[in-house]
């Protein structure tokens, strides 16, 4: 997300789901897509995904990954036949990554604390810095 999307969020009279879930989880629009087809369809295969996203299977394959990497989906090995087996993907419940989003959001929050607190202190040494470089003034 920019730094024009992130202020516009801040400023918006309504927070979409979408947006909050792309700014505080840095994900992509097409990783909520697949998160939502696995939370409203329930688990899924690659090829059950590909087919309920209109997506190719390395696609879709790519986004599940990321959301199991990123930790909004797991992934289970079932068997299937003669020794053979397939991957079935499954979100992780949205209360969780709502609890994920609220610490994360707070750990963000007071950070941000801290780092205004320092900001007078800031402030001069950047000025330090670019006075060194020789002023256009003088």
């Amino acid at each position: 997300m920019t730094l024009k999307e992130m202020r516009s969020l801040l400023t918006a009279p309504e927070v979409r789901a979408g947006d909050l879930m792309r700014c505080a989880l840095g994900i992509r629009t097409t990783e909520i897509e697949a998160y939502c087809s696995l939370v409203s369809g329930g688990p899924a295969s690659v090829q059950e995904a590909a087919r309920r996203l209109g997506k190719s299977r390395s696609t879709v394959q790519r986004l599940l990954q990321g959301l199991v990497e990123k930790g909004l989906a797991v992934r289970e090995e079932r068997l299937i036949g003669l020794g053979g087996y397939r991957y079935i993907y499954s979100a992780v419940p949205p209360e969780e990554m709502r609890e994920a989003i609220a610490k994360m959001l707070d750990r963000w929050y007071r950070r941000m604390l801290r780092e205004l607190e320092d900001l007078p202190r800031k402030i001069e040494e950047m000025g330090r810095c670019t006075d060194r470089g020789g002023s256009a003034a003088g």
